[in-house]
This record gives structure tokens, C-alpha cells and sequence, in this order.
């Protein structure tokens, strides 16, 4: 019995011991800790199972490809190295990359100046240990827990100021934006990124009130698939908008675009008369925006004659139709309409776009990956 117990602690301590080993050696060789502590988003990308172009030998694609961004804006990746050599090169001139020791990181986009202060950086990052990474992390478990083959998690302070209204709806009016966050599924199919969303937090309060907004969002039928792919970004949800227009005016962006739009067309009152999929669509980088939606009830035309006698000064609403019309303010054209299917659709267009600079950086970015990318649809809540 005192030899079989003995054999038993032998064999037990074996395993410990060899299990100890094991995972030294995974702290000290793992590429995941070249991913810096500081980022306020993170993209995980299954390179087999994505559909994104990842042609280089260097990179194993069979580990995950990790995109960040860090606090100081700075763009990076992170993916596990498999060639035998060591070194420092930079890549279409803007982006530095450091590779050796089973780990490869970019930095960018940086000035030619700028590339001896990034390979610092880089060489930093390749050396730093587990505890100074983003290993055992929140951001990381959370990124890593979604199912998709593209994941993404960032913080609500990272999303661009002319998106976070919408991607960051359920979220309470005086919520601390750096506790709220986005999280994303995303798929690419045939040049189309398709991106289910939704937000969270850590703090559990918040969470629970994110939760109970989140019942706003209805399953989507894809009412406006084809619609939305024909254009180049295009966020679509289903909801009754007695339900929806309360979250959309406790978002302070949301708020104030509502307001300067109330100001001449009542756009509360359409929308708290929409009960079913309502899309917003962008056609290119200009940021002209093309809305449908399923209305309940159009009980809102009616109110036009009144719109049209209350317009600020310097504009109009001028009738185009039956149950047509068109609203001019300086450069800004906004053309509404409801069919006979009960139907809104609304378009807007103006000479400049301050966002267009926006769109066509994150394309510039995603494409060499993406190939010809034709649309990003953002889905709010879940398909059927």
C-alpha cells in the first residue's frame, strides 16, 4: 500500500512539475504578449476561417491575427512568427514591423522620421512579459470568447465621433463613455463584411441597463439585404420606434442631430411611427445617407402642411409629389417620402462631407485584407 501510494505522489508530481514547465514556456514564448496593455480596441481574426487575405509565409496563420489600437491612436498588429529570422523593415512606407522569436508587430502609420522611435517601440513590445501585456486581461478574454471568425472589441471612446451614436445605442445617457463598449461578430462573404454588434460593459449596473435596452432590437427579417449591400456602409435594426426614438434621444450625438433636423422636419414623430426594419445607408465616402423604413402608421403627413409654414429662415419644403417632398437649407437636400406600402425613405445629401476623410482611412486600412470590399453592413440585434 506505501508503495502505491508513493508511485501515486511520483506520478502526480510529475505531472505539476511537467505542467509548470509547460506553461513557463508558454509565458516566455507566446506571442500574445507583444499585445501592449493600453488598447482601447482589439480585433481577432481567424486568418483560415475569415475570408481575409493573409499572403505571407512569415505569419502562422493557423494562431489568431490580433489588430489593435492603441490609447495614443497608434494602429497595431500582432500575429505569431514563423520564419527563422530576426529583424526590422518598414512596409508601404508607413507602417514599421518588427519579426523574430515566433512573434511579428506593426506599428503605424508613422513618418519616415518617425521609424527609429517605432522600432524602439516595437522592440519593447517583443520583449515585454506577460504582466506588462494584454494577457489575462478583460479586453482579451472578451475578444477571444466570440464566435465569429472576425471579433472585435473597442472601447466607445475609439469608435469615430460621427459613428459612436449608432453603434453605441444602448447605452445610458450619462453612462461614462470609458466604461462602455462595443462588441462585434463579423463575416466576409463575396466582397460583403456583414457585422453584428452590440455594447457591454464590466461594470455590472451598466451591463444590466444595456440589457434591458437592448429588448428594443428585434430579430432582422432582411428586409433591406440587397439594398444594403448595393451601398457602401449601411447600419440596420428592427424595432417599434415608440420603443426606439426614447434611446436614440438619450444619446447625446443622436440628440443633437434630432434636434437640428426637428428644426424644420419632425423627425421624432417618423420615427416613433416606425414598427419593423428600419436601415441608414451610406452610398460612398461623401456621407450622403439614404434611410428606409417600415412605418405602423403615417399618421405624420398630415403634419407636413405645418412644417412647411414653420420652416427656419433661409429654408423651404417644397411638395414633389403625391406624399412627396423635398426640404432645402443651404447645401443640405432631404428628400422624404412615404409609398403606398407604408414605406418612409428619406434622403439626405449636402455638399461636404466632414466624415469622408473617415471613411476612406478605414477602408484604406481593411482592404489590402479585405480584397474589393463592395459593403459593411452593421446589423443591430439578431437574424433570423
Amino acid at each position: 500500500m506505501r508503495n502505491f501510494i508513493f508511485k501515486v505522489k511520483k506520478i502526480v508530481l510529475t505531472v505539476l512539475g511537467l505542467s509548470c514547465l509547460l506553461l513557463v514556456s508558454c509565458k516566455e514564448d507566446s506571442y500574445l504578449n507583444a499585445i501592449p496593455d493600453n488598447v482601447v480596441a482589439i480585433m481577432a481574426v481567424d486568418a483560415e476561417k475569415s475570408g481575409l487575405s493573409i499572403s505571407t509565409d512569415d505569419i502562422d496563420t493557423k494562431e489568431k491575427i490580433y489588430f489593435f489600437e492603441m490609447a495614443d491612436g497608434t494602429l497595431g498588429m500582432v500575429a505569431r512568427y514563423q520564419g527563422h529570422s530576426n529583424g526590422f523593415k518598414t512596409v508601404a512606407d508607413k507602417w514599421a514591423c518588427g519579426f523574430g522569436d515566433g512573434k511579428m508587430v506593426i506599428l503605424g502609420p508613422v513618418l519616415p522620421a518617425q521609424f527609429e522611435e517605432a522600432r524602439q517601440r516595437i522592440q519593447r513590445l517583443m520583449e515585454q512579459g506577460e504582466d506588462e501585456s494584454i494577457v489575462g486581461k478583460p479586453l482579451l478574454s472578451r475578444v477571444d470568447s466570440l464566435k465569429s471568425p472576425i471579433g472585435l472589441v473597442a472601447q466607445a471612446e475609439a469608435v469615430p465621433e460621427q459613428f459612436a451614436a449608432l453603434f453605441t445605442l444602448c447605452a445610458p445617457k450619462n453612462a461614462d463613455p470609458s466604461m462602455v463598449y462595443l462588441a462585434a461578430e463579423a463575416e466576409l462573404d463575396k466582397g460583403v463584411l456583414r457585422v453584428k454588434g452590440s455594447n457591454f460593459s464590466f461594470n455590472k449596473n451598466l451591463q444590466s441597463a444595456m440589457d434591458e435596452s437592448s429588448k428594443v432590437f428585434r430579430p432582422l427579417k432582411g428586409v433591406y439585404k440587397d439594398e444594403c449591400e448595393a451601398h457602401l456602409l449601411s447600419v440596420v435594426m428592427n424595432a417599434d420606434g415608440s420603443q426606439l426614438l426614447p434611446l436614440m434621444q438619450q444619446n447625446k450625438s443622436l440628440q443633437m442631430l434630432l434636434a437640428g433636423m426637428n428644426a424644420a422636419v419632425d423627425m421624432d414623430n417618423i420615427i416613433r411611427s416606425v414598427d419593423g426594419e428600419m436601415a441608414l445607408m451610406l452610398k460612398n465616402g461623401n456621407m450622403d445617407m439614404t434611410m428606409r423604413a417600415q412605418l405602423g402608421k403615417r399618421d405624420f403627413i398630415k403634419d407636413v402642411a405645418y412644417w412647411k409654414s414653420s420652416c427656419p429662415q433661409g429654408s423651404r419644403i417644397i411638395d414633389q409629389g403625391k406624399d412627396k417632398w423635398l426640404y432645402e437649407s443651404g447645401d443640405i437636400r432631404f428628400y422624404f417620402e412615404v409609398t403606398p406600402a407604408n414605406e418612409f425613405i428619406g434622403r439626405l445629401t449636402h455638399e461636404k462631407g466632414d466624415g469622408e476623410h473617415l471613411v476612406e482611412s478605414a477602408l484604406e486600412m481593411i482592404r489590402p485584407f479585405t480584397g474589393d470590399l463592395k459593403a459593411v453592413v452593421y446589423q443591430i440585434g439578431t437574424a433570423n
